[in-house]
C-alpha cells in the first residue's frame, strides 16, 4: 500500500485507538511529508511537540517501522501559523450567514407518496408532526427498524416538507458514516474543524441515517454528543434513523443512547399484507405498469414479506422478465422470478434462516476451502473473491448491520463490508459470478 503523510497519519491515530481522534496534543498535529527515513509533522508549539514526544513517540515509532520500514523516524517541527485561524475561515463562520442551506434530500421521498398502514402508521404521524414542529414536541425524534422498510424515505420526506414552507431553513440530511468521514477529515486538516462544526451545529433540522454505526467509535461519539447538545439546546430538530433502538444499541456511550430517548422513539415494523399490495399497485403506477393482473401482484404480496425494498425489487424484476421473455404476466411467471412453485406458505415459513455463519459454511464448502479461512487475516488472492461474495450475501440475505456483517468476518471497520459489495457488484457483469451468486443465494433460501 502506498502511504501519503495523511493517510499514514489517519493509521497512526486508529492504532492508537478511538481516544486519539480527541487528544488536543494529536489533534494539533499537521502531516507534512513521508519517505523512508522520516515522517514529518508540524505542531503549532514547542509546549505541544514536547507533549508529543513525551507522550506518544515510542508507539508512533512502532507504527511507522511497521508501516514503513524500521528506520523510519519520526521528525517534528515547529510552526506558529498553525495556532492561528486562517483570516478566510474567520470571516467565514464568524459573519451572519443567512443563506438557506439544503443538503443530502432525495426530492423523490416526500409524505405524499409513501404507502400508510398499521405498521408504520405512528412513524408517519410522528415524523409530519416533527416537520410542522421543528425543535418542539418530538424533539429529538428515533425512527427505527429492519432494512427496507421506509426510515430513510421519512427522514427526506421530513426534510423535503421543511424546506418547501420554510425555504429559509438550514437542512442537512448525511449518513453516520459521512458525519464520521467529515469528522476525520477535519481532524487530518485542521483548517476544516471549525467548519466542520459550524455545518452540523449550525442547522435548522439535522436529518442522520444509520446511527448504529456510531457503536464503537468513541472519537466519532463524542463529537455527535457535542453536536447533540448544541443542536438541542437551541432547539434545533435532530431526527435519527437505527435498525434497533436506542436500548438495544451496544457499545455506545450510556449519556448519548439516554439522550437519544428524550423525544420519540418509534418503530417501523414489516408490512403487513394489505399495505404490500398497496405499495405494489403504487409501484406500479409510478412506473406505468398497466398490464399486470391482480392475481399477480396478490401472489407478489403473499410471497414477499421481508421489506418494500424486496417487493419494490421484484415486481421490477417480474416485468423485466415478461418483457425479456416475451411472455406474459402470470402466476407461473411470478413463481418461476420468486423461485416458489406455489410452495404453502407454512413450509416457506419452516425455510432455514440464513445467518452469517451458514452464508460462510456454503461459500467455504462451494470454493473447497476451509470454514475459519474466510474469517481469517489472510489476504491471499483465492481467498479475496469468496470472502467478497460471502461478505455480499450477507448484506443482501441477512438484516444485518454492516458493523455487525463486519464483525462476523473478524473485521473492525465496516467500510470493509462496503468496499467488498461494492467489488462483487462490478462483478456481477460477469456470466460466471452471476451463476455462482445464483446458486449459492438458491442454496441459502
Amino acid at each position: 500500500m502506498q502511504h501519503t503523510p495523511d493517510s499514514l497519519w489517519l493509521e497512526i491515530l486508529e492504532t492508537l485507538g478511538e481516544s486519539a481522534f480527541n487528544d488536543i496534543y494529536l489533534r494539533q498535529v499537521s502531516p507534512r511529508s513521508l519517505n523512508k527515513a522520516s515522517f514529518n509533522v508540524a505542531v503549532p508549539s514547542d509546549y505541544t511537540q514536547d507533549e508529543l514526544e513525551n507522550r506518544y513517540l515510542s508507539d508512533i515509532t512502532k507504527v511507522l517501522s511497521d508501516r514503513i520500514s524500521s528506520d523510519c523516524a519520526l521528525e517534528i517541527s515547529v510552526d506558529a501559523s498553525l495556532a492561528k485561524v486562517p483570516e478566510t475561515e474567520k470571516n467565514e463562520h464568524t459573519s451572519e450567514d443567512n443563506t438557506p442551506e439544503v443538503t443530502g434530500l432525495n426530492p423523490n421521498y416526500v409524505f405524499d407518496n409513501f404507502c400508510v398502514g398499521q405498521s408504520n402508521r405512528i412513524c408517519h404521524a410522528t415524523a409530519y408532526a416533527a416537520s410542522k414542529d421543528l425543535g418542539g414536541e418530538y424533539n429529538p425524534l428515533f425512527i427505527y427498524g429492519g432494512v427496507g422498510l421506509g426510515k430513510t424515505h421519512l427522514l427526506h420526506a421530513i426534510g423535503n416538507c421543511v424546506q418547501h414552507e420554510s425555504p429559509n431553513r438550514k437542512v442537512l440530511y448525511v449518513t453516520s458514516e459521512t458525519f464520521m468521514n467529515e469528522y476525520i477529515d477535519s481532524i487530518l486538516n485542521r483548517t476544516s474543524a471549525q467548519g466542520f462544526r459550524s455545518k452540523y451545529r449550525k442547522a435548522d433540522l439535522l436529518l442522520i441515517d444509520d446511527i448504529q454505526f456510531l457503536q464503537r467509535k468513541e472519537g466519532t461519539q463524542e463529537e455527535f454528543f457535542n453536536t447533540f447538545n448544541d443542536l438541542y439546546l437551541n432547539s434545533n430538530q435532530i431526527v435519527m434513523t437505527s435498525d434497533r433502538s436506542p436500548s438495544m444499541l451496544e457499545n455506545l456511550e450510556e449519556r448519548l443512547s439516554s439522550r437519544f430517548e428524550w423525544g420519540m422513539v418509534a418503530e417501523i415494523d414489516k408490512p403487513n399484507f394489505e399495505l404490500r399490495l398497496m405499495i405494489l399497485k403504487r409501484k406500479c403506477e409510478d412506473q406505468g405498469f398497466d398490464n399486470i393482473p391482480d392475481e399477480v401482484l396478490h401472489y407478489v404480496a403473499e410471497i414477499v414479506t421481508a421489506n418494500i425494498r424486496e417487493l419494490e425489487g421484484t415486481l421490477v424484476s417480474l416485468k423485466a422478465r415478461a418483457s425479456l421473455l416475451d411472455e406474459e404476466l402470470s402466476i407461473d411467471l411470478a413463481r418461476s422470478v420468486l423461485n416458489d412453485t406455489s410452495t404453502p406458505t407454512k413450509e416457506r415459513s419452516r425455510r432455514r434462516a440464513v445467518t452469517p455463519v451458514t452464508i460462510q459454511k456454503l461459500v467455504a464448502e462451494h470454493f473447497q476451502l476451509k470454514n475459519g479461512d474466510l474469517i481469517s487475516a489472510k489476504r491471499t488472492k483465492v481467498l479475496v473473491y469468496p470472502r467478497q461474495i460471502a461478505m455480499y450475501l450477507c448484506r443482501e440475505l441477512t438484516q444485518l448491520s454492516l458493523a455487525d456483517i463486519a464483525e462476523a468476518f473478524n473485521r473492525q471497520n465496516h467500510r470493509t463490508i462496503t468496499y467488498a459489495c461494492e467489488q462483487v457488484e462490478e462483478l456481477l457483469e460477469d456470466d460466471e459470478t452471476q451463476k455462482v451468486i445464483q446458486l449459492l443465494i438458491d442454496e441459502l433460501t
